[in-house]
């Protein structure tokens, strides 16, 4: 069998990186939560309203904002430093 070389992959090389992860993880969280809170805010009211007597219209907005707040969450979730005992 002929041998194979063994490249390195690009995360294993170390580059400096312009910002920390986690501080680039932290501003997007944040960028993310105002984004969010600006729809939820501005357009989650008219769209209850759209759909109030439409059942599947109404189980469309919902699953929309669960999503969304599933995604914050996750960003979230992700930006946090993890702490290990």
């Amino acid at each position: 069998m002929p041998e194979t070389l063994s490249i390195a992959s690009p995360s294993a090389v170390a580059e400096p990186a312009l910002f920390p992860r986690n501080t680039a993880r932290m501003a997007i969280s944040i960028l993310l939560t105002v984004l969010d809170s600006w729809v939820v805010i501005a357009l989650g009211g008219t769209l209850c309203h759209v759909s109030a007597h439409h059942p599947v219209r109404l189980t469309g907005i919902v699953l929309l904002f669960v999503s969304l707040f599933a995604s914050l969450a996750r960003a979230w979730y992700l930006a946090l430093p993890v702490r290990s005992n």
